[in-house]
């Protein structure tokens, strides 16, 4: 029994040692300023690689169009051909693109690199023809040749 007694006094002391708190104290500061750092440098780490995607489907775009315009310059022209393919990727590629040029806005500011923030989108062909027609209601009336020449009638 005298043996257990002494054992435990012997934890006990290192236990409640001024020493002891102190050297857990730092334990306990280290492991969350590592787990913060590493937890940043995975952040930056993802960042880039939304930042190197974004690189990666600009010059898939570009090579895209090129190699879209060298073909379309090997066949003869045709305006009967509906363009319903390129107008629908077009589409597509407005309206994913809204959302990601948001992103990787965010991402380059994370990374200090220097960003313009993402422009507004355009409106679309359709919208921008109706907004340049003029309302009904506003344009004035012209008479018709025959309605000009007949006398008004009192």
């Amino acid at each position: 029994m005298e043996k257990i007694k002494g054992q435990a006094g012997k934890v006990g002391e290192l236990i409640f040692a001024a020493e002891t708190g102190a050297t857990y104290q730092k334990t306990i500061t280290l492991t969350w300023a590592i787990l913060r750092e590493t937890g940043i440098l995975l952040w930056l780490v993802i960042c880039l690689i939304f930042v190197g995607g974004e690189w990666f489907g600009q010059k898939s775009i570009v090579l895209g169009k090129s190699t879209r315009t060298w073909y379309e310059g090997l066949k003869e022209p045709s305006d009967a051909e509906p363009k319903s393919a390129t107008e629908m990727g077009q589409s597509a590629l407005s309206a994913v693109s809204t959302g990601a040029e948001t992103l990787l806005y965010q991402a380059k500011k994370q990374l200090g690199i220097e960003a313009e923030p993402p422009a507004p989108a355009p409106p679309t062909p359709t919208a921008a023809a109706a907004s340049t027609r003029p309302p009904a209601t506003s344009s004035p009336t012209v008479p018709t040749a025959s309605e000009a020449d007949e006398p008004d009638e009192e």
